[in-house]
């Protein structure tokens, strides 16, 4: 043990062992709960119609939209600045104050905006409001953790809230009888709460909150740096979700359960990513630029390989699963699925790449890359779902994996030719 400890040392010199270490237990927690919530999607899809499940998966994605304002609040800008000041006690307890504030300011703000529109639209139900709460305060607890680096508690409560979906589920839904995707809506929403009531109980992270005005310097800082970060995640939530949203707008919900159960299959190939992406971004902080490109290559290829030899499974028992597990009802055609698949797989790309550039202090690419990405998916939904519908859908998110990672590639590109300019002109 103690000579992988020295060897890791030696390949990674600025990071932390523990962090090393905490970083990989998360990356394989967190797979585990992504697994868990297949389970909870695979059961749902099981019981209920094609119609119900599409109800589910659509107001998932709606409640989305709606936090769009509180989740990257809590779960990045919380983060950050606990992680600042958590050796200052004076400074912490006022920031903490200061970021409950502006969320509550958030929230009332997200329902004012929000809920005529629901109205009107005829949107509105039970399940996107509870979602909503749900979501912004499973990431404020996210958030709070990340900040004071308690990842096993962070853990805890990503497995718990996971796991306490699941077994509801099967719970609820084990009487063929229940037919109703509201109950599911609402175990989704309310699962959060008693993993976080028993973390708090059990080891409480500060909260620190008064009736009283905050400090406005501070709440002014946290709303400016917030600003490209809410840019950013707007961009993500639209083009992550906008097949799905426009499914529901220019087919049917039933196209969508067919629809959301495969894309939901298709994030196994997120998996090997997200376990590169969570070691390489302080590693590339940690070590020389002239050494960024090689180590960048290494990690494509190591992703390449692992989502090769898993797209070789997939290919093979798709079917079989679907229809062995699900049903023959929830079967989409294969050119739909491979798709899927090779979006999921090229926007694994684009996540390893992203660690490079923000690992290299780069991180307005991301911004520009994401909000590229949104207008691709805009403009080709539009397009392509209403005429050709699954096979639209599927089309636009493979366009917009590639227009991904063709961002950064023209990016790269521009970067060259101003160094090479550069490089002339001193000469």
């Amino acid at each position: 043990m103690t000579s992988l400890r020295r060897r890791l040392r030696r390949q990674f010199p600025s990071l932390d062992l523990a962090f090393l270490t905490d970083s990989t237990i998360v990356t394989i927690g967190i797979a585990l709960a992504r697994v868990l919530g297949f389970g909870f999607s695979f059961v749902l899809a099981r019981r209920l119609s094609t119609e119900s499940f599409g109800f589910i998966q659509y107001t998932i994605t709606l409640a989305g939209v709606v936090a769009i304002g509180t989740q990257p609040f809590v779960q990045h800008v919380l983060a950050r600045f606990v992680a600042k000041n958590k050796e200052d006690a004076e400074r912490l307890a006022q920031t903490l104050h200061a970021v409950w504030f502006v969320l509550l300011g958030i929230v009332g703000v997200t329902m004012v905006i929000a809920l005529p529109i629901l109205i009107v639209s005829g949107q509105l139900n039970i399940g996107v409001l509870i979602i909503f709460l749900g979501v912004t305060l499973f990431n404020s607890y996210y958030g709070l953790a990340r900040g004071f680096m308690a990842s096993r508690r962070l853990l805890a409560a990503y497995l718990g809230s996971n796991l306490v979906q699941i077994i509801a589920i099967l719970l609820v839904y084990q009487d063929e009888t229940t037919t109703s995707p509201t109950p599911a809506l609402l175990i989704y929403g309310l699962s959060y709460l008693a993993p976080l009531i028993i973390l708090q109980v059990w080891k409480p992270l500060p909260i620190r909150f008064r009736l009283a005005f905050p400090d406005r310097a501070i709440a002014t800082e946290l709303i400016r740096f917030s600003l490209p970060i809410w840019v950013s995640h707007t961009a993500y939530i639209f083009y992550a979700g906008m097949d799905i949203l426009l499914l529901e707008r220019y087919t049917d919900t039933s196209s969508v359960g067919l629809y959301a159960l495969t894309k939901t299959l298709s994030m196994i190939f997120s998996f090997v990513p997200v376990g590169l992406i969570t070691i390489l971004l302080p590693k590339i902080a940690s070590i020389p630029t002239e050494q960024h490109a090689a180590l960048l290559k290494k990690t494509m290829l190591a992703a390449l390989a692992a989502n090769g030899a898993t797209l070789i499974v997939f290919l093979v028992g798709y079917r079989w699963f679907i229809t062995t597990f699900i049903g023959a009802n929830y079967l989409v055609s294969m050119d739909v699925a491979l798709m899927l698949v090779l979006a999921e797989i090229l926007f694994g790309f684009h996540g390893i790449i992203t660690a490079v550039l923000v690992g290299s202090n780069n991180p307005q690419l991301e911004t520009v890359s994401r909000i590229t990405i949104v207008l691709t998916a805009g403009v080709l939904g539009m397009l392509l779902i209403p005429r050709y519908g699954l096979s639209g859908a599927g089309l636009m998110m493979l366009c917009c994996g590639v227009v991904a990672v063709l961002t950064y590639g023209v990016a790269g590109l521009i970067q060259r030719q101003r160094r090479n300019r550069t490089a002339l002109a001193s000469h």
